[in-house]
C-alpha cells in the first residue's frame, strides 16, 4: 500500500514536472528562446555526470566519431560538435566530483605514466605563459587539460572494470566503420577516384589524413581480436562481426590514399615481430638509437638516393605507393621537408620555451629556408602545423617540451611490453598488444603528420595511454581481480 502511494506521489510529480516544462518551452520558443530545448539533455548529461560517469564517457566516445567541427565559434577557436561541449563539462563535472567526495584512486598519480603527462603538462603551461601568442597558447592548454582529465585520468578508473576497455574501443569503431561506409559510397559515385579522396569523409572527418589515422589505428588492434578471439574468450557473435569490420576497416585505409597510413600498418605489422620473438623492450630501445644514428652520419647519401625517385603521387596505387620517397618533385613531399625545417629553424631561435603551444601556423613563415620552398609554400604562414608529432612540440615548447613529449611515449610501450611478457592473463597480453600495434600506426604517421590536438585523435591516444596504465595497475595479475575486491569489500 505505502509503496503503491509512493509511485503515485512519483508519477503525479513527474507529470507536473512535464506539463511546466511544456509551457515554458512553448512560452519561450514563440519568443524566439528555441535553446530552452535542449535543457532536458542537459539535465540528464549532468545527472550522468554525477551518477554514472562511466556511460557518459562511453557516449562521448561513440559520439566522436560522427562529431563535426564548426568554425569560429569563439574568438576565431573552432568547436567540434556535439562531443567537445560533453567532454568539457564531463571535465569540469569530474574534477569537481572527486573533490568533494573523494573518491578518485589517487594511486594513479604515482604511476610513471601519469607522472610523465603532468611534467608534460606542466611544461605545456609554462610555455603557455612565456608564448609569443598567449591567448593561442591558453586555448591549446584547456584544450590538452581536457582531453588529459577525460580521456587519461577519468579513464584509467573506468577501465578498473575490464570490459569497460573492450566497450571504449567497440565504441569508436562502430560509428567509425558506418563513416567510412559513408565515404565508401560517396566515394563510389565518383569511380574512387584519388583526387576526390582528399576531403570526401567531410564533415565528420576534416581530411583523409586524420580519417585514416584514426582506421589505421583500428586494423591491428581488430586483427588481433580476430587471430587470439577464443582464447580471450570473445563473444562468437562479435567474433564473426570483427571480420566484415577488419574488411570495412582495410577498405577504408586503402581508399583513403593516404602513403603514411598505409606504411603505418606496414611497419606494425613488423613490430608485431618483436612480440613473437619477445624481443626485450631497451633492446628495441638501442636498435631504434642505432637506426636513427646511422640516418644521421649517412644523411646526405640517403637524400640523394631519395632524390633519384622521381614518381609522383598519381592515380593508382602502386605509383601512390612508389612516391612514398620521392623528395625530388613530389610537392606534397618537399613541403613537409619545408615545415620540418622551419620548426628546426625555430628551435634554434628559442631552444628551451619555444615559441608557445599553438604558435607554430602563426610564426612559421618568416623561418622557412628558401631553399626548401615549393610551388605550395606559403608566405604567410596559414598553412597549418609542422607536420610531425616531434617537431611540432619542439618548435612550439622547446627541446624541455618535445622531450617529456617522448618520455611519456617511452613509459607507456616500457609497460606495455612489462604487460605483454608478464601478465598472467592472456586478455591482458592480447589487449596490451592490441594497443601498442595501434600506436605504433599512429606514432609512424606522426613523423609526417599531427593530429593529436583534434578530438578524433585524442580520444584514441590518451585512451591508449589510459589503457596500459588500468592493465598494469589493475588487472596485470587477472582480470577485474582488484576491482572484485573492491566491490566486495565496498558491499
Amino acid at each position: 500500500m505505502i509503496n503503491h502511494i509512493k509511485s503515485s506521489i512519483t508519477l503525479r510529480w513527474f507529470y507536473i514536472i512535464s506539463a511546466i516544462f511544456l509551457i515554458v518551452n512553448s512560452i519561450a520558443v514563440a519568443f524566439g528562446f528555441f535553446w530552452i530545448g535542449i535543457l532536458p539533455l542537459i539535465f540528464v548529461i549532468l545527472l550522468l555526470g554525477i551518477l554514472r560517469i562511466d556511460i557518459l564517457i562511453l557516449f562521448i566516445v561513440f559520439l566522436v566519431p560522427l562529431s563535426v567541427t564548426v568554425l569560429d565559434v569563439i574568438g576565431g577557436m573552432g568547436l567540434t560538435l556535439p562531443d567537445e561541449p560533453f567532454i568539457i563539462c564531463l571535465c569540469g563535472l569530474v574534477i569537481f566530483k572527486y573533490i568533494i567526495d573523494g573518491t578518485y584512486d589517487y594511486r594513479v598519480f604515482k604511476h610513471p605514466i601519469a607522472i610523465a603527462i603532468l611534467v608534460n603538462l606542466t611544461w605545456i603551461m609554462i610555455t603557455s605563459f612565456t608564448s609569443t601568442e598567449k591567448i593561442v597558447s591558453l586555448k591549446f592548454l584547456a584544450s590538452r587539460f581536457w582531453y588529459v582529465v577525460v580521456f587519461y585520468f577519468l579513464a584509467v578508473v573506468l577501465f578498473k572494470k575490464f570490459k569497460n576497455i573492450s566497450s571504449y574501443l567497440w565504441l569508436y569503431i562502430i560509428p567509425l566503420v558506418g563513416v567510412i561506409i559513408f565515404t565508401l559510397y560517396k566515394h563510389s559515385e565518383d569511380s574512387f577516384s584519388q583526387r576526390a579522396s582528399f576531403e570526401i569523409m567531410q564533415p565528420f572527418y576534416e581530411a583523409h589524413g586524420v580519417y585514416s589515422a584514426a582506421i589505421a589505428f583500428f586494423i591491428p588492434i581488430v586483427l588481433l581480436f580476430i587471430v587470439f578471439a577464443f582464447n580471450i574468450k570473445l563473444n562468437f557473435t562479435l567474433f564473426v562481426i570483427s571480420i566484415p569490420v577488419l574488411i570495412t576497416l582495410v577498405l577504408g585505409l586503402i581508399f583513403s590514399f593516404t602513403r603514411a597510413a598505409w606504411l603505418s600498418v606496414a611497419v606494425s605489422m613488423v613490430f608485431s615481430l618483436f612480440f613473437v620473438f619477445r624481443v626485450r623492450f631497451y633492446t628495441i630501445i638501442i636498435l631504434l638509437a642505432a637506426i636513427i644514428m646511422v640516418v644521421i652520419i649517412n644523411q646526405d647519401d640517403i637524400i640523394y638516393r631519395l632524390s633519384l625517385n622521381k614518381q609522383n603521387s598519381a592515380e593508382g596505387i602502386e605509383q601512390h605507393l612508389e612516391s612514398i620517397s620521392n623528395i625530388n618533385n613530389d610537392q606534397s613531399n618537399l613541403e613537409r621537408v619545408n615545415r620540418w625545417v622551419a620548426a628546426i629553424n625555430m628551435s634554434k631561435v628559442k631552444p628551451i620555451f619555444g615559441f608557445g603551444p599553438g604558435t607554430y601556423p602563426f610564426k612559421y613563415a618568416v623561418y622557412q629556408d628558401p631553399d626548401f620552398e615549393t610551388e605550395i609554400t606559403t608566405h604567410f604562414g596559414d598553412q597549418g602545423h609542422a607536420h610531425s608529432e616531434y617537431l611540432n612540440p619542439l618548435a612550439e615548447s622547446g627541446w624541455i617540451g618535445m622531450l617529456t613529449w617522448m618520455a611519456i611515449l617511452f613509459f607507456v610501450f616500457k609497460t606495455g611490453f612489462q604487460l605483454i611478457y608478464n601478465a598472467t592473463n592472456i586478455k591482458v597480453k592480447v589487449f596490451a598488444a592490441a594497443i601498442l600495434l595501434g600506436l605504433v600506426t599512429y606514432l609512424v604517421h606522426g613523423i609526417v603528420n599531427a593530429y593529436s590536438d583534434q578530438d578524433k585523435i585524442a580520444v584514441l591516444l590518451w585512451g591508449s595511454f589510459a589503457i596500459i596504465t588500468a592493465l598494469e595497475m589493475y588487472h596485470i595479475d587477472g582480470v577485474d581481480k582488484i576491482y572484485k575486491i573492491e566491490s566486495n569489500q565496498e558491499n
